[in-house]
């Protein structure tokens, strides 16, 4: 049985942190990691944390905040949560025609993420359950989950490949869609550095039209690649999708610009993506994650968790991909990332391509308040 309980105080803290070495794509760098933290805290004295996607504009995560502060927060105070996972379709459809009139889709649907997160974690907790065993009511929840080594600077291939594999990476995701001859080459140094049983995924993010994405995936054929991410634009048409799917044998995946369940289920269904990846932090939190990956495997596709915040999202996406089963991976960021690395314990060693399930209730990460102190820029508290 659900327990419900009663909103009664929001804390919202946006970290920053500037690094060197950060995240290089094709539509742009990322020199600050930025995150932006919810804490919720119930009547019944029980506090649960959620994580909204604030990855760019590089002050998107204050922005977020003032729309928690301003907007999203004050009409939640006092609210009965009977089932903490009917929190998130309620929020989706009373902000529905602000989202319209503001035309705010995404950092709406990310706030609601963080709140979905958290009102799982305060439900797990007040069931004296993990995260993993709250989301997963079918069979216990799985102690390890695969993961993939996503973004290592392409500058360093030589050393970091065999570095990475030395720490018990299996699998690695190289950016592409900027040069096709240039991402041959890196694919073909990659190839070079790696051992033979060593996976490849790649990502676009979006840079190609249909055209340029089947002429590149025509050319990858003869390589054994687990998936390539966003070849086209994620708002692309049902038909463009599905072309591309059908000019290729490669896998193709999408997820992390999906905003809604019936897209998802769109992709899976007409077969256009092999792999899905829902992003907790983006839209749909640990609920929307949970279902989606549900009507993946159901219908023997895969789901892979899109993922790269905090060490918060992170432990939470663990318990997700830990609560479906199947053989996905969960991302995980090569790059420097205190935000993930030095916000509080959690167990990032890797053993033959898998990290551990973090143990102990909810979520099982709770920031360290000296840590998050010192990372916070901005912060609310509405009570």
């Amino acid at each position: 049985m659900t327990a419900s309980f009663t909103l009664d105080r929001f804390e919202v803290f946006a970290l920053s942190r500037a690094v060197d070495g950060g995240p290089k794509s094709s539509l742009a760098p990322m020199p600050t990691r930025n995150g932006l933290l919810l804490k919720v805290t119930s009547r019944e004295g029980v506090s649960g944390w959620g994580e909204a996607w604030c990855n760019y504009p590089p002050r998107g995560n204050v922005s977020k905040l003032l729309l928690l502060q301003d907007v999203v927060l004050p009409t939640m105070l006092g609210r009965r949560v009977d089932r903490w996972d009917a929190l998130r379709p309620e929020l989706e459809q009373e902000f529905a025609r602000m989202m319209i009139h503001t035309g705010e889709y995404g950092p709406f649907t990310h706030c609601i993420a963080a709140l979905d997160m958290a009102a799982a974690d305060i439900a797990a907790r007040m069931q004296n359950q993990s995260l993993g065993e709250l989301l997963s009511s079918e069979r216990a929840p799985a102690r390890t989950v695969r993961v993939y080594c996503s973004t290592p600077d392409v500058e360093r291939l030589e050393t970091l490949i065999p570095e990475f594999e030395a720490a018990g990476h299996d699998c690695f995701k190289l950016k592409v869609g900027f040069d096709s001859e240039r991402d041959f080459r890196v694919i073909d140094r990659f190839r070079a550095s790696a051992a033979a049983t060593t996976s490849l995924c790649m990502d676009a993010n979006q840079n190609w039209n249909v055209e340029q994405a089947s002429e590149f995936l025509q050319r990858l054929e003869t390589q054994a690649v687990e998936f390539v991410e966003e070849p086209i634009s994620a708002d692309a048409t049902a038909r463009e999708w599905q072309a591309v799917a059908q000019a290729t044998s490669v896998p193709l995946a999408a997820g992390e610009n999906i905003t809604s369940d019936a897209r998802f289920r769109q992709h899976i269904d007409d077969r256009s993506l092999a792999v899905v990846q829902p992003d907790v932090a983006k839209w749909g939190g640990v609920s929307g994650a949970r279902d989606v990956g549900a009507h993946a495997l159901a219908q023997g596709s895969r789901c892979c968790l899109h993922y790269m915040g905090t060490a918060l999202g992170m432990a939470a996406s663990l318990h997700c991909l830990a609560a479906m089963g199947g053989d996905g991976r969960v991302e995980l960021d090569a790059n420097p990332n205190p935000l993930r690395t030095a916000l509080g314990e959690l167990d990032l060693t890797v053993n033959e391509g898998c990290l551990n399930v973090p143990t102990g209730k909810g979520i099982g990460f709770e920031p360290d308040p000296r840590s998050l102190a010192d990372f916070s820029v901005a912060q609310c508290d509405i009570h």
